[in-house]
C-alpha cells in the first residue's frame, strides 16, 4: 500500500527533549499534509490514552503509526502495532534515543521537510525483533503481555532508571549518571533465578551458581545487575550489551555479579565504555528465552525501554520481525 496517500497517526510526547517534540510534531504534521497524507493526532496528556487512542486508529486502519520522542515513546508505540503489518516511523526527539540509534534511525531534525518524509513513507519497513515479556506482576495496558524494544533492566541498572525518572535536575542524559552514583552509594545485591533456554556463553568463562543443563542453562546467585538486552545500549548511549543486535533472534542477557559497593563504584565507569562485559565478575549469554524469578532477599524492580513494567517471575521472549520500522 502506498502511505503517501494514506492515514498517519502521530503521537508525541510533549516533554521529550525540553519541548523540542512540539516543534517536530508540527513539522511532521505539515510535512504529511504536502505529502497528500492524512494526519490522525493521537496525542494524549496520558500515555495511556494515548496508546488507547492509537489502538482504536489501527482499527479503522492507519498506514503507519508515527512517534515523536525518545525510548518511552517507542515503547507506547511498540504496545500498539507489534505483530502487526502497520509500520512505526520513529522521530528521535527526547534526551535518550537508544532503540533509534540501535535501529540506525537518523534525528531528521526540528524541521522534518516534506521529501524526507514522502521518501520515508515509501521505504520498504525494516523488520526488527522485540522482547515479549509474560507475568502476573506485570503491569500491563489493555492486552496480555508488554512488549520491549530495547531492554528489559533487573537491579541497579533498572534503579538507577528509577531514580532517574523521579529526578527533575538535572535535565538530559546527566541524570542517569548521577542517579546511578546515588544508587551506588547505597548499593546491596539482589538475588535471581535466571533460567535460559538452549544458551550460549558468549563471554568469560561464567560465573559461580551456573548450570548447563540439555535444555539450555540456569544461574541463581546474588548480582548486582541483570540485564535483558534485544539492543546494545540504554541510559542514552550507555552500551550495556555491545554485541546485542536487533536482528538475530536471540537477546543478550548480561549478569553483573555482587561486587560489592567498591566494585560498583568500579563496574560504571566500565559500563559507561562497554568494557565491563569482559570483567571476570561479568557474564554474558545469549538465548531466545528466558525466565528471570527473584531468589528472596531484596524485591526486584523490572524497568523496560526506561518504563515501569512489574514484579518478577516473567517470561521473556524473543519474538523475530514482530516490528516493522520505517528507517
Amino acid at each position: 500500500m502506498d502511505r503517501r496517500s494514506g492515514r498517519v497517526g502521530v503521537i508525541q510526547n510533549p516533554t521529550a527533549g525540553f519541548g523540542r517534540a512540539g516543534d517536530v510534531s508540527v513539522a511532521l504534521g505539515r510535512a504529511l499534509r504536502a505529502a497528500g497524507v492524512e494526519v490522525v493526532d493521537l496525542s494524549a496528556g496520558r500515555m495511556a490514552l494515548a496508546l488507547d487512542a492509537a489502538r482504536e486508529a489501527l482499527r479503522h486502519g492507519l498506514d503507519a503509526l508515527a512517534v515523536i520522542g525518545g525510548d518511552g515513546m517507542v515503547h507506547l508505540g511498540a504496545q500498539a502495532v507489534a505483530g502487526s503489518a502497520t509500520p512505526l516511523m520513529i522521530l528521535p526527539a527526547g534526551t535518550g534515543n537508544d532503540f533509534a540509534a540501535a535501529a540506525g534511525i537518523g534525528d531528521i531534525g526540528k524541521a522534518p521537510c516534506s521529501a524526507a518524509v514522502t521518501e520515508l513513507l515509501s521505504s520498504p519497513p525494516r523488520r526488527v525483533d522485540l522482547l515479549r515479556v509474560r507475568g502476573e506482576g506485570i503491569c500491563i495496558d489493555g492486552g496480555d503481555v508488554r512488549w520491549v524494544a530495547g531492554a528489559v533492566s533487573a537491579g541497579l541498572d533498572a534503579a538507577v532508571n528509577a531514580r532517574a525518572n523521579a529526578m527533575r535536575f538535572p535535565r538530559g542524559a546527566r541524570r542517569y549518571a548521577v542517579a546511578a552514583i546515588a544508587e551506588i552509594a547505597t548499593y546491596r545485591a539482589w538475588s535471581y533465578r535466571v533460567r535460559l533456554e538452549d544458551a550460549v556463553l558468549a563471554t568469560g568463562p561464567g560465573l559461580p551458581g551456573l548450570e548447563r543443563t540439555a535444555a539450555g542453562a540456569t544461574w541463581v546467585g546474588d548480582a548486582a545487575l541483570v540485564t535483558l538486552a534485544n539492543s546494545p545500549q540504554i541510559g542514552g548511549g550507555i552500551p550495556v550489551a555491545p554485541g546485542a543486535s536487533l536482528t538475530d533472534g536471540r537477546m543478550d542477557v548480561v549478569i553483573a555479579g555482587d561486587v560489592g559497593r567498591a566494585g560498583a563504584a568500579r563496574l560504571f565507569p566500565r559500563l559507561l565504555r562497554g568494557a565491563h562485559v569482559h570483567a571476570p565478575d561479568v557474564m554474558v549469554l545469549r538465548s531466545a528465552r528466558v525466565r528471570l524469578e527473584s531468589a528472596g532477599g531484596r524485591s526486584v524492580a523490572l524497568y523496560g525501554d526506561g518504563e515501569f513494567l512489574g514484579a518478577p517471575p516473567v517470561d521473556v521472549e524473543v519474538v523475530p520481525g514482530a516490528l516493522r520500522v520505517l528507517a
